[in-house]
């Protein structure tokens, strides 16, 4: 679970914050951003889906809370 919450990382804003990866494995967006994080997309889709379960995203930014503070 600990490469679905990372960081925390620079920010401009906030100074330093988490960055939660909602997207499993190989990355899958509708645009390939030269600034994300994540790296470059491999996998070009308009598909709308739900890649983990909202419980398992709570419990990992939980996790990654808990080990920052």
């Amino acid at each position: 679970m600990a490469d679905i919450v990372f960081g925390p990382v620079p920010s401009r804003r906030l100074g330093r914050s988490l960055g939660i990866n909602n997207i499993p494995r190989q990355k899958r967006s509708s645009y390939s951003c030269i600034y994300c994080q994540l790296g470059g997309t491999k996998i070009l889709t308009i598909e709308r889906r739900q890649f983990y379960d909202t419980r398992v995203l709570r419990k990992a930014l939980s996790e990654k809370l808990s080990e920052v503070n």
